[in-house]
């Protein structure tokens, strides 16, 4: 049986805005968190400047929903993280997509915990509402916290008492929206976020009495993941793009393509990998290059881009998701397409 704990979260889950509790039985065997990302609905039927447009009755069903039931019966998660661009936020004006989400991410009846990209960002109803709307889901795990950005806030899943494993969900911020005056419109991970995570991580090693490893998820990848393709020789200004294993051969269990350039990366005002390292992250996932796949190990951690959920705007071959499966402290990375 899963218990949702939500905040404020004391003793012995001190640090935590939210715990997945698993029952004592399942100590020692598999869990799984299952990433999704860029679900990009694009409802034509809103599109701006273009009025009377209007889209297949089943288009949100066959190009988004059916593809995270399926994963979602593949996987059979604890817990789910969408990595950002849950909606195109500039074709959901009225927030009728978002609300829609919403509905079938707790029809599953499972733990969910979002992060804003910078397409959510760009819809008029504005980002409180948004919050708001995503809170008030009965299996949303989701707070839009007090520094930077449109959601920061640190998921526990726990055994009966004892945390398993810690994912600190940070917003990576962007996105255009002149009406919205909370958006914060320059992308970056800023300062009074990474001083949010290093004390919810020493309340978390406090309460526990011991480090807790971690995992960080946000949308817009930090400039790391490309050091960590380069410093493999994955890539190189010869060879921009690569399949691991098939036109590089992989290293460290590695595994993805890099199938489009990367155009923008964030170069963060703070010592990102010190970070990490204080806070136990061994894992980072992100999402906004929807044919990158790659997953990475540099430097002790594993920087993976998520699996394209959906087949909405460009996408890879294959889409689907990505599942993370801990056990005893160490994790493994595997994409799964979708069915469809």
């Amino acid at each position: 049986m899963t218990e949702i704990i939500r905040g404020p979260v004391g003793a012995p889950f001190d640090g935590c805005d939210f715990v997945v509790r698993l029952d004592e039985a399942r100590r020692g065997t598999d869990v799984r968190i299952l990433q999704l990302t860029d679900l990009q609905f694009i409802d034509v039927s809103q599109e701006r400047g273009h009025p009377g447009k209007e889209n297949p009755p089943d288009a949100l069903e066959r190009e988004v929903c059916d593809h995270i039931r399926s994963l979602a019966a593949q996987c059979r998660p604890d817990l789910i993280i969408l990595t950002g661009d849950v909606v195109y936020g500039m074709f959901d004006d009225s927030g009728r997509v978002l609300d829609a989400i919403c509905r079938l991410m707790d029809s599953l009846g499972i733990p969910w915990a979002p992060v804003f990209g910078n397409h959510d960002n760009e819809c008029w109803r504005g980002v409180a509402w948004q919050c708001e709307r995503i809170a008030a889901s009965r299996f949303s795990l989701f707070r839009r916290g007090t520094v930077t950005g449109s959601g920061n806030y640190t998921v526990g899943v726990a055994c009966g008492d004892e945390l398993v494993r810690v994912l600190y969900m940070t917003c990576s911020n962007g996105g255009g929206n002149e009406r919205d005056p909370e958006v914060v419109g320059q992308p970056g991970i800023y300062p009074d976020q990474a001083r949010r995570i290093r004390d919810s991580a020493a309340r978390i090693e406090a309460a526990q009495g011991r480090p807790v490893p971690a995992f960080m998820a946000f949308h817009i990848p930090v400039r790391e993941f490309v050091t960590a393709a380069e410093a493999a020789g994955y890539r190189t200004k010869e060879r921009p793009l690569f399949r691991i294993g098939v036109d590089v051969p992989a290293r460290e269990g590695d595994f993805g393509a890099w199938d489009e350039d990367v155009g923008y990366v964030l170069d963060t005002e703070f010592d990102f990998p010190a970070l990490l390292r204080a806070c136990r992250i061994d894992g980072v996932f992100a999402g906004h290059y929807h044919k990158i796949t790659a997953s990475i190990l540099w430097e002790g951690v594993r920087w993976t881009f998520g699996l394209k959920t959906g087949t909405c705007d460009y996408h890879p071959t294959h889409t689907g998701g990505t599942l993370i499966t801990v056990r005893d402290g160490a994790f493994t990375v595997l994409h799964v397409p979708s069915l469809l």
